[in-house]
């Protein structure tokens, strides 16, 4: 027997014996939909076919977890839904044109619709899926290299985030399939992977939707044919799981010295290793695969994969969402891969420091501190594993709404060594700061700051929050200061504040700023 095959086996065993413990509480949690899973298992079980029966263990396993986050539209004087969906069109502007017009005749707003699948999924539905997904694993020669696992995890899901759920692989199949190969090895799913979207150049990224739907279904996609970052990383996404290869969702919760957010891909190659690709880049095949994300010298703090799977580890596994501020880390199927792009570092801080088992790190990003991780107590140190190096975080807790941030920020070198800055106020100097006297690295991080003949600038430096150290008028595209205190953070502010601006550490004998 074949070492593929023992570990395919072994993988069977493992997930009877994980499913043989929780199928039937699962189940119990679809209620009236109980059926319809119970007719997928039978169907596969009558049929002798057994990596399918235990692929649709796998979904049905991990499905309570996942839905569809949507919007209806609603007439707010009478309170009741208005007949309008956008492709009913020629094309999307003429749609959300007709419902501006809409809004200023009779004044409308979008009501938010969840579904979750374990009430909504319909055995039709789970099998097409199922049997789609295993005819292109099984027929390409591209996929057939991947385990067994990697396909449950990577082309076997119907869907990826809280798009709309929808029988989408087909018609992006359709898609894929005008590719013309030109490679010389078709067993090579990155080369695949490379064709396919190169070729998908009509669609375009724009940076703002007109609509409050959080994810494009994949109709609206092939109708839209543009749509924001992680719009197209789910679309690309889904083109390359119709073709039987193994696709993975990645972003960064927020930029960790630079602004905004990001979202992209990886396809799996024949060893199992994860390259990356830029999703929101497709109609620039040279930006786009094959694709080295430190390439684009934004550095990273932390870096999440989406998974069909829950992962037993993430925090909302264990305390309640409610204790956990808004956003990815109320997910329970993101695996940390941050390891995989950048050098990375555990930040370890005295536990006197906080009043929970609990903490978090954060970033500052578009002129405030937010979350991208949390750290737990360990041998009476708070401790952020795998954090990206270069780079200043600030500790914090979470309690009924509020965030409570420690009194001092943290650098982590390039090293990893780690530095508490604690300003001192007993040690300060004089400094003249300007862009032209700022260290110089391969970074392409964004920062819009300029200093401008005539205008007026604050600096800030952080000790238990932004504290004002005076201000001052530019001349020669410099500003002066003094009483700076010595091993400090800080952030300099024209009247004018636009958010981009970064923060930055000053060396006190040259001046020169080091950007943050």
């Amino acid at each position: 027997m074949s070492r593929k095959a023992i570990l395919t086996i072994s993988f069977f065993l493992g997930s009877l014996f994980l499913f043989s413990q929780s199928l039937e509480d699962t189940l119990e949690l679809f209620k009236e939909n109980k059926q319809n899973l119970q007719t997928v298992l039978s169907h596969y079980s009558k049929n002798g076919e057994e990596e399918k029966y235990q692929a649709a263990l796998f979904l049905i396993k991990n499905m309570p977890i996942h839905k569809s986050i949507n919007y209806q539209w609603i007439n707010i004087d009478k309170n009741k839904a208005i007949n309008f969906t956008e492709f009913d069109f020629p094309d999307y502007k003429l749609a959300f044109k007709y419902l501006k017009k809409l809004n200023d005749s009779i004044k409308i707003r979008p009501k938010k619709n969840v579904e979750y699948d374990v009430n909504s999924i319909s055995s039709e539905f789970l099998i097409k899926n199922i049997d789609a997904a295993f005819l292109e694993w099984k027929k390409n020669i591209w996929s057939k290299g991947y385990s067994f696992e990697t396909f449950c995890e990577y082309i076997l899901p119907y869907r990826s985030l809280t798009e709309p759920l929808e029988n989408w692989r087909e018609d992006y199949k359709v898609l894929a399939n005008r590719t013309k190969y030109m490679i010389d090895d078709v067993t090579d799913p990155v080369a695949i992977c490379t064709q396919i979207i190169s070729s998908l150049d009509e669609f375009t990224f724009i940076n703002k939707r007109p609509d409050p739907i959080p994810f494009l279904s994949p109709s609206q996609m092939l109708f839209r044919r543009q749509g924001s970052c992680p719009d197209l990383a789910n679309f690309a996404l889904m083109v390359c799981r119709s073709k039987g290869i193994a696709a993975t969702f990645d972003f960064t919760p927020h930029y960790a010295a630079s602004s905004n957010r990001h979202f992209w891909n990886t396809v799996v190659d024949t060893n199992g290793n994860h390259i990356p690709f830029n999703s929101n880049a497709i109609n620039d095949a040279n930006d786009c695969l094959p694709y080295i994300y430190n390439a684009n010298r934004k550095r990273l703090g932390k870096v999440f994969r989406k998974t069909f799977s829950i992962q037993e580890n993430t925090l909302a596994n264990i305390i309640p969402l409610l204790k956990i501020p808004k956003g990815a880390l109320r997910d329970k199927n993101i695996k940390d891969v941050t390891s995989e792009y950048v050098e990375v570092s555990n930040l370890s801080v005295n536990n006197n420091k906080f009043n929970d088992s609990i903490a978090y790190i954060n970033v500052f990003n578009l002129g405030e501190w937010k979350v991208i991780d949390w750290g737990k107590e360990n041998m009476n140190m708070m401790t952020f594993q795998n954090m990206g190096r270069d780079l200043v975080y600030l500790p914090s807790t979470y309690s009924k709404g509020k965030m409570t941030y420690l009194s001092h920020p943290f650098l982590i070198d390039k090293e990893g060594e780690q530095y508490e800055l604690i300003p001192d106020t007993t040690s300060t100097f004089s400094g003249t700061l300007s862009r032209f006297n700022e260290r110089k690295t391969d970074y392409i991080d964004f920062n819009t700051l300029e200093i401008i003949e005539g205008e007026k600038y604050r600096l800030f430096y952080w000790d238990n929050g932004w504290k004002k150290i005076g201000t001052s008028i530019a001349k020669n595209k410099e500003v002066f200061f003094e009483n700076i205190p010595s091993n400090a953070l800080f952030r300099l502010v024209p009247e004018k504040e636009d958010r981009f601006e970064r923060i930055f550490m000053i060396e006190s004998k040259t001046n020169q700023i080091v950007w943050y």
